[in-house]
């Protein structure tokens, strides 16, 4: 595998990293820089196939992400050192550890995955109502235990083993509690990424067929209501509309991938910054770092990092 730690492509250079914001360009630079430290990510590794689903391993001090078509799950440190993690991965896609440090995975083959410290892997759900899951696609663990999981159809059309028909009439977001499986919502066309907000009152999730992130509450009892647009990453001349994986910093602010780009929304849906990123698919992002402020981005063959201003949750 190779391996680096040099700057951006310069292939990439060029117009790329570019910042901007629904404000004119001045002020967009200027709250850029109140949420990033760098304006320029750096490739921490590459010479991979597509990568996906990164997420910070506290106990072993280094971030995991998904090679999918490798059907791997690797490690990597912020030096470049890559290690294999799991293999066979089932295709994995999103990742997330529990408080335990236990490592879930959404993956392709049609399964949530939890693999414990030793290294075991067991299958935690592959059905829902008799029916097999579509393709578990992204996922994160609430303070609860409970795992909330996006379930559209990517795994079955071509990017897992088999091609296969879908059996839920819905593409749903699901909650995984004690070994009960619940169906949260099936509005979304394209369930991708999600998220909790700092207090868990509130749940973000991407739908990439429009390319927004919708809001919702939480109940009390875990259920979803009351869905609200939330943002968007506008798409440039000639782009499709997108989003796919999200996360929430402390303060509340949400960081989303976009067409080419990642993008900074605060609490109540303003954009604070944009990052073009062009040339490659931006698929999703991961705070970690020893003080959760290293974001490690998962860059079609490669996988990058920018130092933040604020920590994530």
């Amino acid at each position: 595998m190779k391996t680096s730690a040099i700057s951006f492509p310069s292939r990439l250079v060029a117009g790329a990293l570019a910042l901007s914001a629904l404000v004119p360009q001045a002020r967009a630079a200027d709250r850029c820089n109140d949420v990033l430290v760098d304006t320029q990510p750096r490739v921490v590794a590459s010479g991979f196939q597509y990568t996906e689903g990164p997420a910070w391993d506290r106990r072993n001090g280094r971030f995991v992400f998904s090679d999918i078509p490798a059907n791997t799950v690797f490690g990597v440190t912020l030096d470049g050192k890559v290690t294999s993690v799991l293999k066979p991965s089932g295709y994995a896609n999103g990742n997330a550890f529990d408080a335990a440090g236990n490592l879930w995975s959404a993956r392709h083959d049609r399964k949530v995955g939890m693999t414990d410290a030793s290294g075991a892997t067991t299958v935690e759900l592959d059905a829902f109502d008799g029916k097999k899951l579509n393709s578990p696609n992204d996922l994160v663990v609430a303070s609860d235990g409970s795992v909330l999981f996006t379930d559209p159809p990517y795994g079955i059309q071509g990017h897992g083993p088999q091609r296969a028909a879908e059996e839920q009439p819905v593409r749903g977001v699901y909650r995984l509690k004690d070994g009960h499986v619940t169906l949260l919502t099936g509005e979304l066309r394209l369930p991708n990424g999600l998220a909790f907000s700092p207090d868990e009152h509130l749940l973000y999730v991407a739908d990439t067929a429009d390319g927004t992130v919708y809001r919702f509450k939480v109940a009390p009892d875990g259920q979803l209501m009351g869905k609200q647009r939330f943002a968007r990453i506008e798409p440039a001349a000639g782009q499709e509309p997108m989003v796919d994986g999200l996360k929430v910093d402390r303060h509340g602010n949400l960081w989303m991938t976009g067409p080419e780009s990642l993008g900074v929304f605060s609490a109540d849906g303003a954009m604070l910054c944009k990052v073009d990123m062009a040339g490659s698919h931006v698929s999703n992002l991961a705070f970690g770092g020893k003080d959760g402020r290293d974001l490690l981005i998962t860059y079609s063959d490669k996988v990058l990092a920018l130092r933040t201003r604020v920590a994530g949750q």
